[in-house]
């Protein structure tokens, strides 16, 4: 029986790295539905938000895999000015619509349905936020997609990428930082790292 939960992990694992947008968009979709993210929507006090916060400074943000809304939920209204999460479950983004609405968020927070590897920003940002989400991305696309993600940056702007630990934040360091400048890190023996590139 643990094999083959093992299995399955594993090939839930492909499809949402490599699988084409449209099996990506069903599997979240699927599991957001059946509330197997429902655990993870109350992250108030994650030390990911002080970063944000800081950077943002009244500013804009584009929160790249945002879920079920938890950033534009939980950040202090007052750090920024208008915020933009993109998401490919439908789901998660409903989710995230109503939480903004109970919170009166959502004259500042929108949402847009979209693959993070392939969505085009319309605007500038002063924060570009990979929450957990740059698991996502092949690692042999990651150096590209930051680059691509950078030229939406503003003057001041930063990409803050956070992983769940030191273990996967030492597996993918290289990776972010090639070519990009780290202004900032925060890599605890236990617990979320956070990196502030730009």
């Amino acid at each position: 029986m643990e094999l083959l939960k093992k299995i399955k992990n594993r090939v839930r694992g492909l499809k949402q790295k490599w699988g084409s947008a449209t099996a990506k968009r069903e599997l979240w979709n699927k599991e957001f539905a059946e509330g197997r993210w429902d655990k993870i929507e109350d992250t108030s006090g994650d030390v990911t938000y002080r970063f944000v916060e800081k950077y943002a400074a009244n500013g804009s943000i584009l929160d790249l895999g945002c879920g079920s809304g938890n950033t534009s939920c939980e950040l202090d209204a007052r750090s920024y000015s208008d915020y933009l999460g993109v998401d490919i479950a439908d789901v998660a983004l409903e989710k995230a619509r109503a939480r903004s609405r109970a919170l009166q968020r959502d004259a500042k927070n929108s949402y847009v349905q979209g693959d993070i590897e392939s969505f085009e920003p319309r605007k500038k940002f002063d924060v570009i936020l990979f929450r957990e989400s740059i698991y996502y991305v092949p690692n042999s696309r990651i150096k590209g997609t930051l680059e691509k993600y950078s030229r939406f940056l503003t003057g001041r702007g930063v990409i803050i990428v956070r992983l769940h630990g030191k273990e996967q934040g030492n597996g993918l360091l290289h990776l972010l930082e090639l070519g990009r400048t780290t202004v900032e890190k925060h890599v605890p023996e236990t617990g979320p790292v956070v990196f502030v590139l730009r």
